[in-house]
């Protein structure tokens, strides 16, 4: 597996694979959300996520953040204000570059990139914001925990991996995928307690 966790910008080799990674990531817990079953992410969701991330100066942890987004968003019960998953993996790409980077785009550049009008990015960013709470702080441990999370997922391909909690010193992991339409509970997922080991 390529060291996909580094800060470092993306390379096109890099880009690709992290692209093919955060279609999949995203498109699954969709998937499940919205049509109760788990599928994979197709060839165009796949190219729009790696042409976002080769094309622009977002960096991996934006991009690991944006997923972690995602699944906050997920678990949280929440898609009806999106249309498509292109829309949500954006909306959480431009959250996350807003949270984390120096340099952020306008609403009126991610606008412009994506073909979404201005209004819906506006109206999907003030939604998906509020249904966080306006949460978007993940502290460090609860970062490296996410990391530990994609790559055993990526190198097995378990989606229990894309819900695991943290609890205590050790992780728990749903013995099946979860239901469609199971809440979150962020004040119980012990995440805080997490030691890189």
């Amino acid at each position: 597996m390529q060291n996909l966790t580094s800060n470092k910008r993306a390379t096109k080799s890099t880009a690709q694979a992290l692209g093919e990674l955060s279609a999949n990531v995203v498109f699954n817990m969709w998937s499940l959300k919205k049509y109760g079953r788990y599928e994979s992410a197709n060839i165009h969701f796949k190219k729009f996520c790696t042409e976002v991330i080769s094309g622009s100066p977002i960096s991996k942890t934006t991009v690991f953040l944006s997923l972690k987004y995602v699944q906050r968003y997920i678990k949280k019960g929440n898609i009806i204000d999106f249309t498509n998953e292109y829309q949500l993996f954006t909306i959480a790409l431009m959250l996350a570059n807003k949270w984390h980077d120096d340099k952020v785009y306008a609403n009126k550049t991610w606008s412009r990139i994506f073909h979404i009008p201005r209004a819906d990015v506006d109206a999907l960013e003030i939604s998906f914001l509020k249904s966080l709470n306006f949460k978007m702080h993940i502290t460090g441990a609860k970062y490296s925990f996410w990391l530990d999370c994609i790559k055993n997922y990526h190198l097995t391909g378990k989606l229990e991996y894309l819900f695991a909690k943290r609890i205590g010193k050790m992780a728990s992991f749903p013995k099946s995928p979860p239901k469609p339409g199971f809440n979150y509970d962020a004040k119980r997922d012990g995440l805080s307690n997490y030691k890189e080991r």
